[in-house]
């Protein structure tokens, strides 16, 4: 999802890996609103063809075609990228399009992270969003329906996702140690590794794959750059830090292990007994685990110890207490910075 929002001015306190996502989740949202209520297949004449054509993926990758488009040209596309893009659907994309197969085709939105997902099966042109009663409504006609479920009881589909997501794991863990990466070697990777000789390689869905997959920013040269969601400013770090060859990095297994799993070994006995000390203190809604991820991250960007001080304040319904204030000094000295695999207390 392109990361849309400037908080370069803001405190640091609404720059959090919790705030950030809770404002792209509101713009996402809105965003739903504007989205057209009926799917090409649900139309019967050619009226409403164009206005679904400019909220599509396609349009927004192919911004210079002049001509005007037909039901029966954009149904034929639509059905002839299938196999291919649901090979390459985010993980949220693919759980919500098992739900409406499961649900024949309707599934209210129940989960907030959904709406980015369902926003973006809209602009694929499989489905439409109603609102009924207040109630998110995303519907998927029959003739998407019978060969997705098809697609999706495949083995050539099964055997993709598999490799997919060993993939996505990849890049989440070096997102994870490095804050940042230039989208060629994901892609590369992607392309040779996962889907060179399966009828998904294609590189146009593969670019689409990234950018629904992971945050995203452009740089000054325009080149796309994936982010960790928790990384608040890229700018900061790529001026520090220019994007290196990620995927070349020499790292030991227990790291790549600890990265995947979101918590690096040097790291878990930092959270662990900040965890501790914020049980039963932090606002309602805010968990314990999201605190202390709010803060790990903050430190990460290098965040002076005493704005991440004022962060916890922030977090809680008491006056952070001095066990806590320590507990965030250790945290702030001993969590490995993004651009470098050290330690804070080692730079």
């Amino acid at each position: 999802m392109l990361r849309e929002t400037n908080v370069q001015r803001l405190h640091w306190a609404d720059k959090t890996m919790s705030v950030m996502r809770e404002q792209q989740l509101e713009a996402c949202e809105r965003r739903l609103g504007l989205l057209p209520d009926v799917t090409l297949f649900d139309l019967e004449d050619e009226r409403r063809v164009e206005e679904l054509w400019r909220c599509s993926y396609d349009a927004q990758e192919q911004p210079r075609v002049t001509h005007l488009h037909t039901l029966q040209e954009l149904r034929g596309r639509i059905l002839a990228h299938l196999p291919t893009e649901a090979a390459l659907l985010s993980v949220d994309e693919h759980l919500l399009v098992e739900r409406l197969i499961t649900l024949g085709g309707r599934a209210e939105l129940i989960d907030w992270e959904e709406t980015s997902a369902a926003e973006s099966l809209v602009r694929r042109l499989w489905c439409a969003i109603s609102r009924e009663e207040g109630r998110i409504i995303l519907h998927m006609p029959m003739e998407l329906l019978m060969p997705l479920t098809m697609i999706f009881s495949s083995r050539q589909h099964d055997e993709i996702r598999s490799l997919l997501l060993r993939h996505d794991a990849v890049i989440r863990a070096l997102l994870y140690i490095g804050g940042l990466l230039h989208y060629e070697e994901p892609l590369h990777h992607l392309m040779n590794d996962v889907l060179e000789g399966t009828y998904a390689c294609d590189r146009m869905l593969a670019l689409r794959y990234l950018r629904i997959a992971y945050d995203y920013v452009y740089d000054r040269d325009g080149e796309m750059l994936l982010l960790h969601p928790g990384l608040a400013e890229p700018e900061q770090l790529i001026h520090a830090h220019p994007p290196q060859d990620g995927l070349s990095m020499e790292l030991d297994e227990e790291t790549m292990r600890g990265a995947m799993e979101g918590l690096m070994p040097e790291e878990r006995p930092l959270f662990d007994h900040l965890y501790g000390l914020l049980c039963g203190a932090t606002r309602p809604e805010i968990t314990e685990e999201g605190a202390v991820e709010d803060l790990r991250m903050l430190a990460k960007q290098g965040v002076s110890l005493q704005e991440m001080q004022e962060v916890l304040a922030t977090l809680l319904t008491v006056h952070p207490t001095q066990e806590m204030l320590q507990a965030v000094a250790l945290l702030h000295r001993q969590t490995p910075r993004w651009g470098s695999l050290q330690s804070g207390s080692l730079q």
